[in-house]
């Protein structure tokens, strides 16, 4: 398959302009200015050494950057995330730690465009071929009989008690207070968690009121949960706790 494409370039940084497939930039070093909706792959010895959204960490200064603009049709944050699914499965272990919902249109979508700028990316070291991790990470699985156990989180001035009550349905209860301000990053940004926390408060906007639930909200895992009452930054599954004391890591987890 062949892509046409017009560009520039200088003694930093190559560009790539794909048309209708948005832009494609690569950086010898750290770029000075971060566009907030612009997905950052970073490079190190020849190979892919992390991902980030929006921002950049303080990366070495023998870091490489590609510096992916989507196109119109596709939305960044959800095409990052996707992304970093598509590489956790190839083995690069870059999984957000939470989950978002992307629908299989979507889906159909970032595959499509995934490809198309694949052998672009593999120029500069992204390969989605990779060695097998080592580690498993822990898989829970839903149990019927906690259904009405009451689990307590208290991180970081968030206090909530939430319930597991389906397998893909956790209930806030009214009353817990959320975290107000989202973190920055190194840079001075609010960083992905930070985003994707807010845009789920933004969609339950109604059931909030000074940083306090006035009604239950659902989430769909456990991950959500953390994200939307303290923009993630820790094992949501070792922050819940039963009143005995036992987390929901240890009550579910399986062995």
């Amino acid at each position: 398959m062949t892509t046409e494409f017009s560009g520039d370039f200088s003694d930093q940084r190559l560009t790539f302009k794909l048309d209708n497939l948005g832009e494609v930039k690569y950086y010898k070093k750290q770029p000075t200015e971060v566009d907030d909706e612009a997905i950052f792959i970073i490079i190190k010895e020849n190979l892919m050494a992390g991902l980030s959204y929006g921002s950049l960490e303080d990366w070495s200064e023998d870091s490489n950057f590609v510096e992916i603009d989507v196109p119109e049709n596709i939305i960044a944050s959800d095409f990052f995330y996707f992304l970093t699914k598509e590489f956790d499965q190839a083995g690069y272990e870059l999984s957000v730690g939470y989950e978002m919902t992307i629908s299989p249109e979507s889906i159909n979508v970032y595959s499509e465009y995934l490809e198309k700028i694949l052998p672009l990316l593999s120029f500069f070291g992204v390969k989605m071929v990779k060695p097998k991790k080592v580690a498993m990470k822990p898989r829970h699985k839903y149990v019927k009989s906690l259904t009405d156990v009451p689990f307590s989180i208290d991180y970081k001035g968030s206090k909530a008690t939430v319930y597991w009550v389906k397998r893909n349905e956790f209930l806030i209860k009214a009353g817990a207070n959320l975290l107000e301000t989202a973190p920055l990053t190194k840079a001075g940004v609010i960083g992905f968690a930070g985003k994707f926390g807010l845009r789920l408060r933004e969609e339950h906007a109604d059931q909030i009121k000074n940083n306090v639930l006035i009604q239950d909200v659902k989430l769909r895992s456990v991950n959500e949960v953390g994200t939307f009452l303290y923009f993630a930054g820790t094992n949501s599954w070792l922050q819940l706790k039963s009143p005995e004391g036992k987390t929901l890591h240890e009550l579910t987890v399986v062995k």
